[in-house]
């Protein structure tokens, strides 16, 4: 019957999927910048060719897993031992294979293929699935998504095989097999029994019954691979041809950037670091804006293996997303460094974003701020100018200042980072009761004459009294009565009487 088999319905299938398999991801998240550093007019294109040239092989135990095309064209083979490839040439550069970073870098990917989708699967150990039936038209068709995503890959120092099928299974079949194109039912039949995620046993124990493809898989009886081989496997066939339903997990819209660039050799001089830094920037400007988004704040990480690693961070006094207002600041940055002998890996990592809203504003480019016009221009300048006073003196030097809601005088401001601007605006803007913009730290005691302050000579009390009641929550009790006192000489000063003493202090000056 023919319910006795798994059927291929493929074809009816309303999905489609593009699967992303990095086979070279374990010695590309150490080669892909290889050639990227020490871009200097002289000899820069010989430096970018030594770089593609080298050698790279990431080893288990002094065994040769993964290679690059380089380590290929000399003859190193996967399985050598380390002092083969050491006959071979003495240029080879070996890393331990680093499987944490391979998914970190993995889910970086992911980050980044959110730009075409939002259904972005990760199939560790180094392969991504995208639900791409919703965007073809955004990206004018299949193949001019493909070339695209292909495209910035390269940019980013990663190849990629792509699968596409209508299951997201049936893709990553197609990917992992480097079967670039899927010929409906019949591609998925005529691929070998390899590409199955399945035990090796199961795979051993089909090539022994003489299957060698899916088709002659898929034409055997059900209940018998389900007995011989277990529900699982018969479930992930069903799952695999799209007659089961086959949900993934998408990664979190929340964005979050992480990369970072292994060098082939030691960087011994700082200043060496501003080419992997503008690759590094771009790519994280590159993303905010496929994401429309904003930062205000990011870190970048210094690390050798022989010494303890330096963190440094950007702040910004507005979101933004400026590539070279960015490398401005982290050179600053870097000129302060002078304790890391040496850097074999940076990294940048960012994890606050902002949408990337426009600033509104005229016909002539200007907005307006707090009551008045300012230009867009000048609104830049201020900004590049707190941006450089952050990175100089550091964050905690540079604040602006706020009312706070508090009816104390001496609590009624605060400071505000300008990465956090908190600012506090009263409810009811207008103040029926005048402030000066100067006060003493500490009220000064004035003499009395006639129950009146005395500042060299006797005060005229123009505005007053301004009952201030306060302090009984926290152990000040203490009860003011505040006035404005006009001077003599023109002055204009903010006097109060203590209500417990009945002295007068002066807190505040007018003009």
């Amino acid at each position: 019957m023919a319910s006795n088999f798994i059927k291929v319905v493929g074809k009816e299938s309303t999905g489609l999927w593009l699967c992303l398999h990095f086979k070279q991801l374990p010695v590309e998240i150490f080669s892909r910048a290889a050639g990227a550093l020490q871009r200097t007019a002289a000899g820069a294109l010989q430096r970018a060719a030594a770089g593609a040239c080298t050698p790279v092989v990431v080893t288990t135990r002094q065994r040769i897993l993964y290679r690059n095309q380089a380590a290929r064209d000399i003859g190193i083979r996967i399985g050598s031992s380390m002092d083969t490839a050491y006959t071979l040439s003495s240029e080879i550069v070996s890393f331990e294979r680093d499987e944490e970073k391979e998914f970190s870098a993995l889910s970086h990917l992911a980050q980044w293929a959110y730009q075409f989708t939002p259904g972005v699967s990760i199939k560790a150990p180094h392969s991504l699935l995208l639900d791409i039936k919703g965007c073809l038209k955004l990206f004018n068709g299949l193949a001019s998504l493909k070339s695209q995503i292909g495209g910035k890959l390269s940019e980013l120092g990663y190849t990629a095989n792509t699968g596409v099928y209508t299951t997201p299974l049936a893709a990553l079949c197609f990917a992992e097999a480097c079967f670039a194109k899927a010929n409906g039912t019949k591609g998925l039949q005529s691929l070998p029994i390899t590409c199955l995620r399945a035990d090796e046993k199961i795979i051993e124990s089909l090539r022994q019954m003489g299957i060698q493809n899916i088709g002659e898989l898929l034409g055997l009886p059900m209940d018998g691979l389900n007995r011989r081989f277990g529900i699982f496997f018969t479930d992930y066939l069903q799952r695999l041809v799209g007659e089961k339903p086959d949900p993934q997990k998408f990664i979190s819209e929340t964005p979050r950037f992480f990369s970072d660039i292994t060098f082939l050799s030691d960087i011994t001089n700082i200043q060496s670091l501003v080419f992997p830094v503008k690759r590094l920037l771009s790519e994280l400007c590159d993303f905010l804006q496929a994401r429309q988004l904003h930062i205000n704040q990011m870190t970048f990480k210094l690390s050798h293996r022989s010494h303890d690693s330096k963190n440094f961070s950007i702040y910004l006094a507005n979101p933004e997303n400026d590539a070279a207002m960015f490398l401005m600041l982290t050179q600053l940055q870097l000129d302060k460094i002078n304790d890391m002998p040496e850097v074999d890996n940076i990294c940048l990592i960012a994890n606050t974003f902002y949408p990337a809203d426009s600033v509104s504003g005229d016909l002539f480019h200007s907005t307006h701020v707090q009551g008045r016009t300012q230009s867009k221009a000048d609104l830049d300048r201020t900004n590049r100018l707190l941006n450089m006073f952050h990175a100089r003196l550091g964050p905690q030097t540079c604040f602006g200042l706020s009312l706070a809601n508090d009816h104390r005088p001496e609590k009624a401001w605060k400071t505000v980072r300008l990465n956090q601007k908190d600012y506090w605006f009263p409810e009811n803007e207008k103040e029926e009761n005048p402030r000066p913009l100067y006060l003493l730290n500490v009220p000064q005691e004035l003499k009395a004459i006639n129950h009146l302050p005395d500042l060299g000579g006797q005060l005229e009390l123009t505005r007053g009294p301004e009952r201030i009641d306060f302090g009984w929550w926290d152990g000040n009790d203490s009860a003011r009565d505040y006035y404005i006192g006009r001077h003599q000489c023109g002055a204009l000063y903010w006097v109060f009487s203590e209500k417990r003493s009945g002295k007068w202090y002066l807190h505040g000056i007018f003009s």
